[in-house]
């Protein structure tokens, strides 16, 4: 039978083993995916008042159908949005235009994703 103390020593040698396992586990996963951490990269859109003054387009290379229409009431707040649910993870850029192509008005959103 083992003493008590060989047992501990088993233990003790188990656990920096373990260790030792993990960091080089850690290092190989940070080797792989990059840094530790990354930078999302920002969606940007622009709201332009359409030409024939019937509502708006939402604009941006994140979407994949991209210009959207809106019209009504609430058509600028239902494209803000969408561009903020579209680019959970994303921080988010919206510009706002005018008739004559000027930016009036820019808001940022740095969104709170959550992991589910």
């Amino acid at each position: 039978m083992k003493t008590l103390a060989q047992r501990r020593q088993n233990i003790l040698d188990l656990k920096k083993r373990a260790g030792r396992v993990l960091k080089a586990s850690v290092k190989l996963v940070q080797q792989r995916w990059g840094s530790k951490q990354s930078t999302p990269s920002i969606h940007i859109y622009e709201i332009h008042p359409r030409e024939d003054k019937h509502g708006f387009d939402l604009s941006s290379e994140a979407l994949p159908y991209s210009p959207l229409w809106y019209r009504g009431p609430n058509a600028i707040v239902d494209a803000v949005h969408h561009a903020k649910s579209y680019s959970q993870s994303h921080p988010v850029v919206i510009h706002f235009y005018d008739e004559a192509g000027k930016v009036i008005e820019t808001h940022q959103h740095f969104g709170d994703f959550k992991e589910w």
